[in-house]
């Protein structure tokens, strides 16, 4: 509830709203789901509203809710906005929003805005976020896994089109013979594009996290379908 309040106080100042804590907003936000849900109806269509608007940190109100794992004003946020364009912002250091989600149901609620928004071509604006690269050169996912969340890897890496390159190419180096041989600057190709700054690709990246907790399904998951990458 703190967290959600914290947000409805920033869009109050967003459109040059004023109250003190014992004034209307306070009885307002005290006064329970209806009135507050008044509140979001009032300021849905606001034309005062900057879902950019950069805190001193540098980050719009999605950013700072996903960085806190603050699922309900992320739920608060998709209500208010017109459209979702501001799941699409690229942030600091080129991060966007996968990027800096605190944790599985973070990044879970923040697909679920992105399906709210996008519903004909979710897995297109989906694929678009996970495959986007900060300037560390490295994907969401890829990101995630640096955080040591290896849910979110094994949950979202199989719907990525990079697991399905890679599964294609599995398939062939499998073969052996002429196609094998085919399939190596194939692969050779798909890891290079998988390298982040520090020149390590998925892979390497991969067994260099394995024997650190909680990541035995990463290593299972790369193990089983991957061991010729």
């Amino acid at each position: 509830m703190k967290k959600i309040l914290g947000i409805l106080f920033i869009l109050f100042c967003a459109v040059g709203l004023q109250a003190k804590p014992e004034g209307s907003l306070h009885k307002m936000l005290q006064s329970g789901p209806v009135a507050q849900q008044r509140l979001v109806n009032n300021l849905r269509f606001s034309p005062s509203i900057d879902l950019n608007k950069e805190d001193a940190y540098g980050n719009t109100l999605v950013f700072a809710a996903a960085l806190k794992g603050d699922v309900r004003g992320l739920a608060w946020l998709q209500q208010i906005a017109p459209n979702g364009e501001y799941l699409l912002r690229t942030g600091k250091d080129g991060n966007n929003v996968l990027h800096v989600a605190r944790d599985m149901k973070t990044f879970n609620a923040l697909l679920r805005s992105l399906r709210h928004f996008y519903p004909q071509d979710f897995n297109a604006r989906m694929q678009q976020l996970l495959e986007q690269k900060n300037d560390l050169k490295e994907t969401p996912l890829r990101a995630q896994l640096n955080y040591g969340k290896a849910d979110i890897f094994v949950k979202y890496f199989p719907k990525t089109r990079l697991f399905t390159r890679m599964q294609r190419v599995q398939a062939k180096l499998s073969q052996g013979g002429l196609v094998a041989e085919v399939a190596q600057d194939e692969k050779q190709f798909i890891l290079e594009k998988t390298k982040d700054l520090s020149g390590l690709t998925l892979p390497q990246a991969v067994r260099r996290v394995s024997r650190q907790p909680g990541m035995k399904e990463v290593s299972l998951l790369f193990n089983e379908n991957f061991s010729l990458l």
